[in-house]
């Protein structure tokens, strides 16, 4: 064997050995968190006692803090290492978990929510970040499929592991025990994320079509801001699949209500199975704009389809429309998270990744922040009007992203044939 092909084999190893650390760290911490996720709702009103403003009030504060950290917690990701702040980020979760228990009133609730929400936000960027420095910039996408894939058993296993624990005892202390475990996978993951040898750097291979060198300054390019918020807009199935078609179903049709179940586990299903096939490719910054636009016309598609149900149709029809019309939107979560990653990728430089990641996931947590409260009103009480321009909705950012992809690659170009110091250049 030439010392070539040796060096080669080496640092194939090497890829694998990395993209399984960040695999098994992905799982551990998505595991602890699906722990928590799947019964939250029943520790905040039946443990600690609070009303549902109470708890809405908590979550929209606490994520608020989120909105507001994500992008100084990256700036410190590519100062000190992802990987080094993400531990940090880790045992800070560790720590807000297991105070919970001790929580009995509104106000401890409302000051622990905003203290662990203060980095929830952040951890997605930066694990992102970190699969970027990890592997090849031609394996990060279908890296970060698998991480998905990962991440998506994790909370299957863990809703499952909850309804067992309940089964049996639905008592405070089962659900504390819960809460332990959730903050004993953090730290598990944190202790990874130490021991682990990650590498630092990703390998310099060239990609096919990359953008030239963007400016330094995200907050001020006005293109790329742009295509954050495209994302944020196409992001939003997944509060439309878990908010508000459960509410027009229950509340405007006749279909069967164990229909929200079944969708829920054909979406999770699809999403396991399916999330490499939809990311091929994805490593080219043009097919992965091209993904965005799948995705805006499969989700306005699926709007439409909901659309159709209405309350005097019979329970076979409208379960049948919404059944597919919730397929369709699962195409849609795939070409959408797909091209997410591959956009942000290709247009955040390796020296400021983590800050361009984190302005770049700042779209969809405000999305995720802001509309879980508002679909009920404007699409699911508008009715077939509301889902419709929803839809509208959905296309126009979905349009909309390659278009401004084609702009940043001219601009960046221009600007590096002429030399110029892009730093803060709007589109």
């Amino acid at each position: 064997m030439s010392l070539r092909d040796n060096f080669s084999n080496r640092a194939h190893l090497s890829d694998n050995h990395a993209s399984f650390l960040l695999l098994l760290i992905a799982f551990v911490d998505a595991a602890g968190r699906g722990l928590f996720l799947a019964g939250a709702t029943f520790f905040y009103t039946q443990v600690v006692g609070l009303s549902n403003v109470q708890v809405g009030i908590g979550l929209a504060l606490a994520g608020l803090c989120g909105l507001i950290c994500t992008v100084p917690i990256g700036r410190l990701a590519d100062r000190f290492g992802a990987a080094r702040v993400l531990a940090v980020l880790q045992v800070w979760r560790m720590l807000g978990f297991l105070i919970y228990p001790f929580v009995n009133e509104f106000h401890t609730f409302l000051l622990i929510a905003c203290f662990i929400g203060c980095v929830e936000q952040a951890v997605w960027p930066i694990i992102q970040t970190l699969v970027g420095s990890a592997v090849k910039a031609d394996a990060y996408v279908k890296t970060m499929s698998k991480v998905a894939i990962v991440r998506n058993v994790a909370y299957m296993l863990a809703a499952g592991v909850f309804s067992i624990v309940v089964s049996f005892s639905s008592s405070p202390d089962a659900v504390i025990g819960l809460l332990i475990a959730n903050a004993v996978a953090f730290l598990i993951s944190a202790v990874l994320l130490v021991t682990a040898r990650l590498p630092q750097a990703a390998t310099k291979e060239p990609v096919e079509s990359p953008l030239p060198t963007p400016p330094t300054h995200p907050l001020k390019n006005l293109n790329f801001l742009s295509l954050s918020l495209c994302n944020g807009i196409l992001s939003l199935h997944q509060a439309v699949m878990t908010v508000a078609v459960p509410l027009w179903l229950l509340t405007k049709t006749q279909a069967p209500k164990a229909l929200i179940g079944i969708i829920l586990v054909v979406n999770g299903i699809m999403a396991i199975t399916l999330q490499l096939t939809f990311s091929k490719r994805g490593n080219e910054v043009i097919h992965a704009a091209r993904k965005h636009l799948y995705a805006g016309i499969t989700l306005a598609l699926s709007c439409a389809l909901v659309a159709l149900t209405t309350a005097g149709q019979p329970s076979y029809l409208a379960a049948g429309i919404l059944l597919f019309a919730c397929v369709v939107m699962t195409f849609g979560e795939l070409w959408q998270c797909a091209g997410a990653w591959g956009i942000s990728y290709a247009l955040s430089p390796a020296e400021n990744r983590a800050y361009y990641l984190s302005v770049y996931a700042l779209g969809a947590n405000l999305m995720t922040v802001i509309f879980p409260g508002i679909l009920p009103i404007a699409v699911v009480e508008n009715g077939s009007t509301g889902w419709i321009g929803l839809g509208i909705v959905f296309a126009l950012a979905g349009i909309a992203t390659p278009l401004l992809v084609r702009s940043a690659n001219r601009q960046n170009a221009r600007a590096a044939a002429n030399g110029m110091d892009t730093s803060g250049a709007q589109a």
